[in-house]
């Protein structure tokens, strides 16, 4: 076997074989038993297939022609351009497959089938509202989704609107990026609590081996009605310079994304937070109480407490929330000569104390400091909190009707003002997943002032 290697390996490192060497090196290999032989078949295989004679020497044997330098330097490029080439394929599908979900998320305006359909919009738009102006009832007919209903009817806008309103929430809000997303087929979810954990026993040998349970109970999701009606006047419809549908769709993805964050972070439990406590006055959290009565009197050690307040497994995965003014008061602050806020990077985001911080605009700001406050959290908001959505926003198109108009507390005819209207309505809920035990969140409050 070692004799039929060196040949083998001598021959494979030569580049050719002459025909002596193969018969030699073939009888050489039917001397091995079939178990020695499969190892080293493949590699046979290729020194079978070697040319006989040194493809670098010229035709009279001594050294290459031009011609066959330049076939030869020809060849080994094109191998290379193969092999980066194929290199290149496999990477590109990884980084494709790695990032499929953030393609689709990212679709967004500037998508090309997107677009299309948005101008679509925009001219289907424009075309209805000189309809209603001039009176031709034929066309609104046409344009309407009931043909056998009246002309001024509400009618369903296109389906891409919704998407794209819902896409760009991601980008605005925070809750629905940092909670654990659900989305839901009826209005209410029963989310499992743990009561009571297990305990491990001791136990000699041959002795009874103690029994222990887990209890459970169930926190029940129930998904609240967020909308919104949208008017236009003629004049902004018959401008050819916007883009209605992506005015439309951005103003609309950040009013409910920041009314997301609101009921989630600073909820009350009353109608003007969809009958939502959120997670500042949460019952359910953990406290870490600073000495100092004002926001102001942050330190270094009141954001390094919340994480020792909070559970070994939450805190692995933890995140400061906090907003930008409260921030700017953090990114002072020192401990021993060095400061706790680190800059984000190419390596990785914004850090307190070596863990990400994300900036909330909804949270409570440095102009909001108030004793027996919470107003920074800590925590794993993925194992602590769920949100809840149902399906896909709906948005609808009217041509007539009365909307009310709260900022001048009257109400709005659409015909009579020469406007159109976009109603947009999303169901949501959020609800804490963990109260009893292990809480993975922990929010910073005030002192309360001595009496």
């Amino acid at each position: 076997m070692l004799i039929y290697l060196k040949m083998l390996k001598a021959l494979l490192k030569k580049g050719f074989a002459t025909k002596a060497e193969k018969e030699a090196l073939k009888a050489e290999f039917s001397k091995l038993k079939q178990e020695e032989q499969e190892p080293v078949k493949e590699e046979t295989e290729q020194a079978e297939k070697l040319p006989e004679v040194d493809p670098l020497a010229g035709a009279g044997g001594g050294e290459p022609s031009e011609e066959k330098t330049a076939e030869l330097l020809s060849n080994l490029l094109r191998k290379e351009a193969q092999g980066i080439q194929t290199n290149l394929e496999v990477k590109v599908k990884e980084w494709l497959e790695e990032h499929k979900d953030l393609m689709a998320k990212k679709a967004g305006v500037y998508q090309p089938d997107i677009a299309a359909k948005r101008k679509g919009f925009n001219e289907h738009i424009r075309a209805l509202a000189k309809a209603l102006i001039t009176g031709d009832e034929a066309k609104f007919k046409e344009m309407t989704t009931d043909a056998q209903g009246t002309p001024y009817a509400g009618y369903v806008v296109d389906s891409e609107l919704s998407a794209e309103v819902r896409h760009l929430m991601t980008d605005y809000g925070v809750a629905r990026r940092e909670l654990t997303s659900l989305q839901l087929t009826k209005h209410t979810y029963k989310a499992n609590e743990l009561v009571t954990d297990l305990t491990v026993y001791w136990v000699d040998e041959g002795a009874v081996i103690s029994s222990s349970q887990l209890v459970l109970d169930q926190n029940s999701l129930s998904l609240k009605k967020l909308g919104v009606i949208v008017t236009l006047t003629s004049e902004l419809l018959e401008e050819q310079e916007i883009d209605l549908f992506s005015l439309v769709a951005e103003r609309a993805a950040e009013k409910f994304a920041r009314a997301e964050d609101d009921f989630v972070f600073n909820g009350d439990g009353t109608s003007d937070y969809g009958s939502f406590t959120g997670l500042l006055l949460s019952a359910n959290v953990n406290e870490t109480v600073m000495a100092g009565t004002t926001f102001a009197s942050i330190d270094a050690d009141d954001l390094l407490d919340m994480q020792i307040d909070t559970p070994a497994a939450a805190r692995a995965r933890g995140k400061y929330f906090m907003h930008f003014s409260i921030m700017a008061l953090v990114r002072k602050l020192k401990a021993e000569g060095d400061y706790i806020f680190q800059r984000p990077s190419e390596t990785g985001p914004a850090s307190i104390w070596g863990k990400p911080v994300v900036e909330v605009e909804v949270m409570p700001t440095s102009g909001d400091s108030a004793e027996d406050t919470a107003f920074v959290i800590f925590g794993d908001l993925k194992a602590g909190a769920l949100f809840g959505y149902q399906g896909a926003i709906r948005a609808e198109r009217f041509d007539a009707g009365v909307v009310r108009n709260v900022a001048a507390n009257a109400d709005l005819n659409l015909i009579t003002t020469d406007r159109k209207a976009i109603r947009l309505i999303e169901r949501v809920g959020y609800v804490q997943l963990i109260t009893t035990l292990n809480k993975p969140i922990t929010v910073l409050k005030t002192a309360e002032a001595s009496a």
